[in-house]
């Protein structure tokens, strides 16, 4: 019978784990979510990370600006707010008004303050394997969910669907500095060796974004999935595997209720590591081990 991987036992206890470390603290970490515009999707995030920060004794900020400011103007004030000394982490809100590049945008965050792990900086520092920064929050939620079920990725043949530098590439790498033997597959990937890949594979982290582009039947019975994907069809969420009503793989992540709830805690995590590493020079770090399961 498939191994349901579900998300919200493992991230109950790191947000407990989480309210613990911060009780011990002589300070209140501190999240400001920065937005411009009133985009209802970005709204409904930013009410619960602030409820999420709440349920853990943080403290998150809504900071909101005019959709129709100018671009200059509100770099000039997102620097003051990267700046201001009582603020650990900052997240910027997308969409961002037509015209204005992203990536330009969420430069003016410095690298200890970035708590989705998204900046060059860190990204370039997870390419080196180091540990005490702030990881990609979904592609650690999808690495961790594996793990604390007890995927060993040592030695095991690991396929990556999606290339993203926050989600896909970033998984591969985080699997990559796990012992496993990663390929990663893609748009232009030739449907033959998709299909092979995915054959041979022991483990699979699917964030292609696509439904139903894998079929179960055509995995290893002993194959391990997290499934990442986020689609909406006929107006429910579902992820990238297709429906199988036969027992097709030894472990598998629901969409919703696998993932999900582990990408929030993680940016949890995050906030605290960035936190006191930035206060006390003691980077405080998630230990899968003090999970239990």
């Amino acid at each position: 019978m498939t191994r349901i991987l579900e998300g919200k036992t493992p991230a109950k206890q790191i947000r407990e784990w989480i309210a613990s470390e911060i009780s011990q603290l002589s300070f209140v970490p501190k999240l400001a979510a920065v937005q411009v515009g009133s985009d209802p999707a970005s709204l409904n995030y930013v009410g619960s990370q602030i409820k999420a920060a709440q349920s853990v004794g943080a403290y998150a900020e809504h900071i909101q600006f005019d959709a129709g400011i100018e671009k200059e103007r509100f770099i000039k004030e997102f620097k003051k707010i990267a700046a201001d000394p009582d603020i650990d982490a900052i997240i910027l809100m997308t969409p961002l008004p037509k015209g204005w590049n992203a990536d330009e945008i969420r430069a003016v965050i410095p690298p200890e303050k970035d708590i989705e792990g998204v900046l060059p900086e860190n990204l370039g520092r997870l390419y080196l394997g180091e540990t005490d920064i702030p990881l990609p929050c979904t592609a650690h939620a999808a690495i961790l969910l594996l793990e604390y079920y007890g995927m060993d990725f040592a030695g095991k043949r690991c396929a990556v669907i999606g290339r993203s530098p926050n989600v896909g590439r970033a998984a591969a790498l985080l699997a990559q500095h796990r012992n496993a033997t990663v390929a990663v597959c893609h748009t232009r990937t030739p449907q033959d060796d998709f299909d092979k890949t995915l054959a041979d594979a022991d483990v699979i982290i699917s964030a292609a974004g696509q439904a139903g582009i894998i079929d179960l039947r055509k995995l290893k019975k002993s194959a391990w999935l997290a499934d990442v994907g986020t689609n909406f069809v006929d107006g429910k969420l579902t992820g990238d595997v297709a429906p199988c009503e036969d027992d097709c793989v030894e472990a598998l992540s629901p969409v919703p209720g696998g993932v999900g709830p582990l990408t929030v805690a993680l940016l949890l995590s995050n906030l605290i590591l960035l936190a006191s590493k930035r206060r006390t020079g003691k980077a405080i770090k998630l230990d899968l081990q003090k999970l239990t399961k």
